[in-house]
């Protein structure tokens, strides 16, 4: 009777998901914790969530939730259209 293999026998080892990983800390979006919201003439916050290069930071990078990326994204939009910030770095 044919015995299918274990998928780690198969394989010759451990898969990726199996190692132990130390547990990183997740981070806390800022809007929700400070309960605040952006605004585009606080430059000062908005900065924040651009980078060296004038671009918007990813919601990876910014540590926000989906809600306030969206947000934040859309008051540096308007920032810029109002010539607040700059669109590139210089």
């Amino acid at each position: 009777m044919y015995k299918p293999k274990d998928r780690k026998e198969k394989r010759g080892g451990e898969r990726r998901g199996d190692r132990d990983f130390k547990k990183r800390k997740r981070k806390v979006c800022f809007f929700c914790a400070k309960k605040t919201i952006a605004d585009f003439k606080n430059l000062d916050l908005i900065r924040r969530f651009i980078n060296d290069r004038g671009k918007i930071m990813t919601r990876r990078g910014s540590g926000c939730c989906a809600r306030h990326q969206r947000m934040v994204a859309k008051e540096i939009k308007r920032a810029r259209q109002i010539g607040m910030l700059p669109y590139k770095a210089e």
